[in-house]
């Protein structure tokens, strides 16, 4: 299986000097203590939360020495063999009447949970079971290795449904109303003026909010969530990469390549190739 399961307890671990970049998706549990990490901007960590990381988006552990925790590695794909719904799916927000960019959060790295503690058990024993399946390898190990990850699966899908992610506090509501049109029309020719109209500003002011509060601009968020969706069709589809191009918003296929290649470091074809082969 595409599988992988790590278990951090040694206070010796090291710490990456420098961002990282997974090629899988990960779901990182801190079970004890607390420390920072960077992924938009600075983070808090600490015991009972759950990161969850797409491949693809840079990541950088500023001090974790004092968390303990697991990490689960797994290839995107293995949630729609489980027959799963695409992360991070649609979340019932209490007392939020306005919609949260959802998605801008998750591609940038930004989406967490903290369950309540009953549910934060049962994540912790699903996890430790599926560690224990994986490294024994006893008969029949596969198939309870893909139920527990089922299970672990449900249950963060339930947390994402019932509960709000933990919202870094910068969005405004401004910034959010903006971020949800983007991602919501990111694969259409969406213009900043068409962004500024769906929230009522002009689009200098709706351009120096977003650069204000996020780091990013208007065209990086667009850019963001084209480059996350070409990214899932290279690995999970055959389709050519002038299809993928247009697909994703881009009518020119050379603009399409020259933007991924700036964002990462080759070409489409050549990181299709690397990644469909990169084992977890």
């Amino acid at each position: 299986m595409p599988l992988y399961v790590n278990r951090r307890s040694d206070p010796s671990y090291p710490t990456p000097l420098e961002p990282v970049i997974y090629t899988f998706f990960a779901i990182l549990l801190f079970t004890e203590g607390t420390g920072r990490g960077r992924h938009l901007e600075e983070l808090e960590l600490q015991a009972g939360d759950i990161h969850l990381l797409p491949p693809g988006i840079p990541h950088h552990a500023i001090d974790a020495k004092n968390l303990r925790g697991w990490l689960v590695a797994f290839d995107p794909t293995l949630l729609r063999l489980l027959g799963q719904e695409q992360w991070p799916g649609q979340p019932r927000i209490t007392g939020e009447p306005r919609p949260e960019p959802l998605r801008s959060l998750f591609i940038r790295g930004l989406f967490r949970l903290r369950p309540e503690p009953p549910r934060l058990r049962r994540i912790q024993h699903f996890i430790s079971e599926l560690d224990t399946e994986l490294r024994q390898s006893r008969w029949g190990a596969e198939g309870a290795a893909r139920s527990f990850f089922t299970l672990l699966i449900t249950e963060l899908i339930r947390e994402m449904q019932e509960h709000a992610p933990l919202v870094p506090p910068l969005l405004g509501g401004l910034v959010r109303d903006a971020l949800t049109f983007v991602e919501t029309h990111c694969l259409e020719p969406i213009s900043l003026q068409e962004v500024a109209a769906a929230v009522g500003r002009t689009p200098a002011y709706v351009a120096n909010a977003v650069r204000r509060e996020t780091g990013l601009t208007v065209g990086d968020w667009l850019r963001e969530h084209r480059m996350s969706e070409a990214r899932r069709q290279l690995l999970e589809t055959a389709a050519s990469v002038e299809r993928i191009a247009s697909q994703v918003g881009y009518a020119d296929v050379t603009h399409f390549i020259r933007t991924f290649r700036r964002a990462h470091g080759m070409t489409p074809r050549v990181w299709r190739e690397q990644h469909r082969r990169a084992p977890i």
